[in-house]
């Protein structure tokens, strides 16, 4: 199993995400830290310019590309695996062209341009990672009408619908990566994410190949009584150690290290 998984670092080279903003917007730092993920045990550098923060700025494409265009061409040189958070057509053009493995997509290229840029593109794509989230906007939202009783369906019918618009334009569904979103992408109640997780391996039945991501997240803070992100590493743990167990494809997180020796330790005790 251990094999199998593969595990996305999270490098966020903006100024203001929710737990690390403003910590690696310096190239030398931001170099470092993507060579740090790599040696912990990261298969994929997952490199972020625009946080999705409920608080953070909008910040123009060209910025975004412009932060990470130098780590994107450096990594890759080196032959490592690059994913790029993004959901701006523009950075996600220079993306394809950069030949980066991953698009990571927060609303799942909901917009006419993103999915022209796909269509253009559709014979050599990067593998698209499709994000659910409750306002299929550009940025976390608190408020949401979903339920725990609902929202298992909501998620169902938000990427059925969108695997049949993809492939009206022609991309393969070999390409696509599914990822139901967590925290305040699906809503401020906590039992929001819990309930996803429940049903995680039936989410994986349904649509193949899948991503997760709750590092440090919100739902985690609130069911440990409101503690910061940067206290949520044992709890991030768990979760993390769980979607393992459930044998999905891909968990994104921020502290690669604790992640790959907790593995190990679970592989050694079996």
């Amino acid at each position: 199993m251990i094999q199998s998984m593969i595990l996305f670092g999270i490098l966020n080279v903006t100024a203001d995400s929710f737990s690390d903003g403003g910590e690696f917007l310096d190239p030398t730092k931001a170099n470092e830290k993507g060579m740090e993920l790599i040696a912990n045990g990261a298969h994929v550098i997952d490199i972020s310019a625009q946080s999705s923060n409920i608080n953070a700025i909008q910040i123009e494409p060209e910025l975004e590309w412009a932060r990470i265009e130098n780590l994107v061409q450096g990594f890759h040189a080196a032959g490592y695996k690059i994913s790029v958070d993004t959901y701006k057509p523009y950075v996600i053009r220079k993306s394809i062209e950069a030949n980066v493995s991953y698009i990571n997509n927060i609303n799942s290229f909901r917009d006419e341009e993103s999915l022209s840029i796909l269509a253009d593109f559709k014979d050599s794509l990067p593998d698209l990672v499709l994000m659910y989230s409750h306002n299929n906007g550009d940025m976390a939202e608190a408020k949401s009408d979903l339920t725990p009783n609902t929202i298992m369906d909501s998620i169902y019918r938000f990427f059925d619908k969108k695997i049949s618009d993809l492939q009206r334009l022609g991309v393969p569904e070999t390409k696509l990566i599914f990822d139901p979103g967590m925290g305040l992408f699906l809503g401020s109640d906590p039992l929001l994410s819990i309930e996803v997780l429940r049903n995680i391996s039936e989410f994986k039945k349904r649509f193949g190949r899948v991503m997760v991501s709750v590092s440090r997240k919100s739902f985690i803070g609130n069911l440990l009584g409101g503690i910061p992100p940067k206290d949520r590493g044992a709890g991030t743990l768990s979760v993390e150690l769980y979607l393992y167990q459930q044998n999905i494809d891909m968990i994104r997180t921020h502290d690669v290290k604790q992640l790959s020796q907790a593995m190990r330790l679970m592989e050694a005790l079996k």
